[in-house]
């Protein structure tokens, strides 16, 4: 029977072992780079759909049934294929093949997004994108990836299908106008309040521009697909002209009058019908939405679309600055279902994404101020005028006159609780989060995961990577026992010459048996290269070594660094503070043991701070410290100047440590001395300089978090 008992009992184990093992799958990589392409009959050549560009593109001759196949390296098969369409072709599908020549049909290709992911029945080692129509064919790709194996990515787009009956038929006449001019409308009203909402484009106006704006609707945390038009983008002397561009006022009519048949929306906001700066195709769409109201209605007007779905009374007609009956909404209000990041926020960001138009000399945060993309005008109403004036949808979920927000009527669907991926790999844990006894370790370079647990700390460790960007960036989860007294410290690799010995950050690691390490605030170098800078209050193991702050009126947003200060608390807790507002002796009466210099701090309070979003606005490679709480910090490390990673902006930097959960984050002298070290060894990859060097800059001491003896001795993967 104990023998039955324990064959049953092993039986079981396995069974559970086996269903972690899919619970919590690794995320998906990568392996384009890794991958051997071949195509079809073009005068491009294929790394112009590789190279994370979508700006570029691909594109084979006119031919029948053009394709792209792709040969996996060994030990990494193809589960998916992640396509950037620039046009769509008639019909396409996925092919596999043992041997790479005689190919099968996987999976039909389907023809309703431009950005598809695509996954395999089966992990395959030669795939093929196949078009199928036996028309001649341009097939244009603007970017394609190739990941392997495992939970995809954030920003793999895998869009549901266009909602069948709109709350909100948000209408732009150009891929950007939804971003400047209706401002943090979509994402507070598509996400946050998860209604249905269709975002619909008149013009494209080119292939590439289809990609920004799915990019762009995708960052603000849209998930259904858009409607794009098919007109041409193009410029007229006045409201008759361009009528007569996109073919006529009936053709536009049309169109529009499709589009409120076939969606429903109880609500439409389009443009201004001066068209903002007086764009004349703007001022098309704000007077063809207006007068396909009565025509949607009408069962005689457009009678092929009366056949397909019927008629259709929108209810309320909102113009971008009309005059009359105006709401001047707030999009600076934090979304919960964002992180916290505005609305505004997410429409600046999304914005970025519209490559094309970065020479423009249009921005949400100009451009959408001057023609403020805050206010709105009732042209239209069925329903009555609004009267709290703060929502699209008022009088049509609330009765008129009613001062119930219509918010409060949603019933949200529960999320369900995300697992991280790495608890497949975590052992048994206290009440505390800790071990009871002894030290466990995992580390995975493929899998990008690394992990250290002991009586008093954790340290999880994940690296991330966005192709989009494209952006590789490593984000620690330090936890530490405050009883115990397990808390950030700083590390010098001689205190008894501080500030003198200046060696790589994992041979101090090593020495002092750091589980957890990381770069500081670089004070060395203001000492040693002066340049009439200030080097900023320095305290270290409650030393002041340097009391050099600058003041209020020396500080400038574009400064950097401007010498914030980082103080570590007796508590275990982080705190901020610009250059003036405390000195180094104030802080050593409250027993704070280490004060960091550099800047600027990026979150307060959870908020992200003013000089955050001011200063330095290039791509590098940036590293910040934080706290969730005492006793729990997030570290972040992007890297830069790399093929794999093209770094970050301060802002951007900030808003990653908030969507951590931080309520206070500092940056750290990022470049060649950001660095983050596990176990003795560097994780990240620095980019090259001073004629070729790729590791991280000498220095004296790092930022470290928990101990161990096999610092230096254990292998890390």
């Amino acid at each position: 029977m104990a023998l039955i008992m324990k064959k049953w009992l092993i039986a079981l184990l396995t069974l559970l072992a086996l269903s972690l093992s899919v619970a919590f799958a690794a995320e998906a990589n990568d392996i384009t780079e890794d991958c051997k392409f071949k195509v079809c009959s073009s005068g491009r050549k294929y790394t112009l759909m590789t190279d994370k560009k979508y700006t570029s593109y691909w594109e084979s001759n006119k031919i029948k049934t053009p394709w792209i196949a792709i040969t996996a390296p060994e030990g990494k098969p193809i589960a998916g294929l992640y396509v950037c369409f620039g046009n769509m072709p008639e019909s396409w599908e996925i092919q596999t093949s043992d041997d790479g020549k005689d190919w099968f049909t996987a999976v039909p290709g389907d023809t309703r997004f431009l950005h598809a992911y695509v996954a395999l029945p089966q992990p395959a080692q030669h795939v093929r994108l196949a078009v199928t129509s036996e028309k001649k064919t341009a097939l244009r790709i603007n970017d394609l990836f190739v990941l392997s194996e495992g939970d995809l990515p954030d920003w793999v787009q895998v869009w549901q299908p266009t909602e069948e009956k709109a709350d909100i038929l948000f209408l732009s006449t150009h891929p950007d106008d939804e971003l400047i001019f209706f401002g943090g409308a979509i994402p507070t009203y598509a996400v946050e309040q998860q209604r249905k909402v269709v975002v619909a484009y008149f013009t494209r106006s080119n292939t590439t521009r289809s990609s920004e704006l799915l990019n762009g609707l995708w960052h603000m945390g849209v998930r259904t697909y858009p409607v794009i038009g098919t007109f041409k983008d193009s410029y007229a002397k006045n409201l008759k002209a361009a009528y007569k561009s996109a073919g006529g006022k009936g053709k536009v009519n049309e169109w529009i009058v499709g589009l409120y048949r076939q969606y429903k929306p109880e609500v439409v906001v389009t443009q201004d019908t001066n068209g903002e700066y007086g764009h004349k195709q703007h001022m098309m769409i704000a007077d063809a939405a207006q007068n396909c109201i009565a025509l949607a209605a009408n069962e005689d007007e457009f009678t092929a679309s009366t056949i397909a779905y019927g008629t259709w009374q929108v209810k309320k007609l909102y113009l971008h600055l009309y005059p009359e009956n105006q709401i001047t909404f707030d999009w600076t209000v934090p979304l919960k279902s964002m992180n916290g990041a505005t609305g505004i926020e997410l429409a600046e960001e999304a914005y970025t994404l519209h490559k094309t138009q970065a020479s423009s000399g249009m921005s949400v945060t100009e451009t959408g101020t001057k023609y403020d993309n805050r206010v709105f005008g009732l042209a239209f109403t069925t329903v009555g005028e609004d009267v709290r004036k703060d929502d699209f949808l008022e009088n049509i979920y609330d009765a008129p006159g009613s001062y119930d927000a219509a918010a409060n009527n949603v019933e949200a669907t529960p999320a369900p609780t995300e697992v991280p991926a790495y608890m497949a790999h975590m052992p048994a844990l206290n009440a505390k989060g800790f071990l009871d006894e002894g030290e466990y370790l995992y580390s995975s370079e493929d899998e990008g995961l690394w992990i250290y647990v002991s009586q008093t700390s954790k340290v999880i460790i994940q690296r991330k990577y966005d192709a989009t960007q494209p952006l590789t960036w490593f984000e620690a989860d330090l936890y530490g026992d405050l009883d115990a007294g397990e808390m950030l410290r700083t590390v010098q690799n001689d205190p008894e010459k501080m500030g003198k010995v200046r060696v790589d950050a994992t041979e101090t690691a090593k020495k002092h048996n750091v589980v957890f390490a990381m770069n500081t605030d670089y004070y060395t170098y203001r000492v040693a290269v002066n340049n009439n800078r200030h080097t900023g209050v320095v305290i270290r193991d409650g030393r002041i070594l340097y009391d050099d702050p600058y003041t209020e009126k020396q500080v400038t947003n574009s400064m950097f660094p401007n010498l914030d200060m980082l103080a570590f608390m007796p508590d275990g807790s982080l705190k901020v503070y610009h250059s003036w507002e405390k000195t180094a002796q104030e802080f050593i009466d409250e027993g704070v043991q280490t004060v960091y210099s550099f800047g600027p701090y990026l979150l307060l309070d959870g908020k992200v701070s003013e000089r955050a979003y001011a200063n330095n606005e290039n791509k590098n490679p940036r590293c910040a410290i934080g706290m969730v709480e005492p006793g729990h910090y997030v570290a972040i490390m992007c890297e830069g100047r790399l093929k794999r990673s093209a770094g970050v902006t301060i802002s951007y930097l900030a808003k990653m440590m908030r969507a951590k959960g931080c309520q206070v984050a500092f940056n750290m002298d990022g470049g060649q001395t950001a660095v983050m070290v596990f176990m003795g060894k560097q994780l990240n990859q620095i980019g090259a300089y001073d004629g070729g060097k790729t590791n991280s800059r000498p220095t004296s001491e790092v930022l470290g978090f928990g101990t161990s003896e096999q610092v230096g001795t254990y292998e890390v993967q």
